[in-house]
């Protein structure tokens, strides 16, 4: 298992998209916190007195996370599906011909990348945005009630997002496919939950962002929003589920 997780991580990191696209996610997530608190200070006074009880400087350091989040889906996928792309995938399970166990050395690895990175984001995002709110006396220390669980939630949101996109990339086994149904699941879904929100509701309660906007948020961000624990057992569901089924039918495919 170490000679496979070995190789899971030189593929990985050998593989140019890996690293730009992490990069890319961390400076749109980093530089839109920190823009959207800059704004939001400046804004602050004119706010009415129910806007700044409801003001969250925790949740708003995330501002960027959500066009960054798709980099980890992304991360996820290409994880698996562009062995199946190139058909690299038939020489891996040639030289490992127990396929789950290269489908956990898989996500193993990529795992441990985003849980990394994403953490390391998350500080960063959260120390910065502060900085952005200091200049209107409304920025906030980890020690806040909910602070350091937020931004540990948004560590562990991106990890989800990534064991999501193993899963799907595992499944689908098409690079474009798998990335397609991660963005529907991320930004199409809870569009259409908030449209249809006047005669149901469910739906903008157990979307992925719903969810994973819980885990950040520090003060309910909508009437109905799942509380924190829930919305750690959404993002656990969506990363698990997509993963088990994998798991379940890899013996029984083609390569």
């Amino acid at each position: 298992m170490t000679a496979l997780l070995a190789s899971e991580w030189t593929k990985l990191r050998s593989v140019r998209s890996t690293p730009l696209s992490l990069l890319a996610a961390a400076a749109v997530a980093v530089l839109g916190g920190l823009f959207s608190a800059t704004g939001r200070a400046h804004d602050y006074a004119a706010l009415s007195a129910a806007d700044k009880l409801a003001f969250d400087p925790v949740n708003l350091s995330f501002d960027g996370l959500a066009f960054a989040q798709l980099a980890f889906g992304l991360l996820g996928v290409l994880a698996i599906s562009s062995e199946y792309t190139t058909g690299q995938i038939r020489t891996t399970f040639t030289a490992e011909p127990r396929r789950r166990r290269v489908l956990a050395a898989k996500a193993a690895v990529t795992t441990a990348v985003a849980l990394i990175v994403g953490q390391a984001m998350a500080f960063a995002c959260f120390f910065l945005a502060q900085l952005g709110l200091r200049s209107a006396h409304v920025n906030v220390s980890l020690g806040s009630p909910g602070a350091l669980r937020a931004v540990l939630g948004a560590g562990l949101y991106l990890v989800a997002l990534t064991l999501l996109g193993i899963g799907l990339g595992a499944l689908i086994r098409h690079t474009a496919g798998a990335i397609s149904t991660v963005f529907a699941l991320v930004f199409v879904v809870p569009i259409i939950a908030a449209n249809i929100s006047g005669w149901t509701t469910w739906p903008s309660k157990w979307n992925l962002w719903a969810a994973g906007n819980a885990l950040i948020a520090t003060r309910p961000q909508t009437p109905g929003a799942p509380s924190p624990g829930l919305g750690l057992l959404i993002c656990t569901a969506y990363a698990v589920v997509p993963l088990a089924l994998a798991v379940l039918i890899i013996n029984r495919r083609d390569a």
